[in-house]
């Protein structure tokens, strides 16, 4: 009934209904609580996939770096990479420390004296991306003999979400990669190798 051909039966009015102040406020409001519950969680997410992808890159880099000693017959050294380069432009291992962070590198140690000299080849560089937080390793270098097992005792190195400070244990979202003495590869989400 109201209608007749399309148009209001006498006596009968359109009823405009419209969102009150209040009524967009309360959406808003929740929209608000979603999205700062949200917002965390994603990027939580967010660095947890980085610390997995730039975990994974070291394990890869391991694993080519021992193969390259055992193809090549010569001493392979993996070790952290220094942030900036030197004059030359090359890159370079970082000189001391344990720290990771800026990435890491291979290359040919020709000489065996553990450091990279201008003569040694450069195989693999790879630079860390900060939204994966910190890398702290037990060692500074990881040298492959041409065997194939490594020179060093076994070493971990662990991999921290941006949101913590370098090498803390027990931190949701972090990861250790296990390297033991043959050379072979685990990532573990525990805080020990063991």
């Amino acid at each position: 009934m109201g209608h007749i051909g399309g148009r209001l039966a006498p006596g009968r009015r359109w009823s405009q209904r419209g969102v009150t102040l209040l009524e967009a406020t309360v959406v808003v409001g929740i929209a608000a609580v979603l999205m700062g519950v949200a917002v965390p969680s994603m990027q939580a997410m967010l660095h947890r996939q980085a610390v997995v992808a730039e975990a994974t890159q070291l394990r890869e880099g391991i694993h080519r770096a021992r193969s390259e000693a055992v193809r090549r017959g010569e001493v392979v050294v993996l070790c952290a990479l220094a942030p900036s380069s030197d004059d030359d432009g090359l890159p370079h291992c970082m000189p001391s420390g344990k720290d990771w962070s800026a990435g890491w590198l291979a290359y040919l140690d020709r000489n065996g004296n553990g450091d990279r000299d201008g003569d040694d080849p450069v195989l693999l560089v790879h630079q860390h991306r900060a939204q994966a937080g910190s890398v702290t390793a037990t060692l500074r270098s990881i040298s492959f003999h041409p065997l194939g097992f490594s020179t060093n005792a076994a070493s971990h190195f662990r991999y921290v979400p941006p949101v913590a400070p370098p090498d803390t244990r027990g931190v949701p979202g972090s990861l250790l990669v296990c390297v033991n003495k043959p050379g072979r590869v685990r990532l573990i989400e525990m805080d020990d190798c063991a």
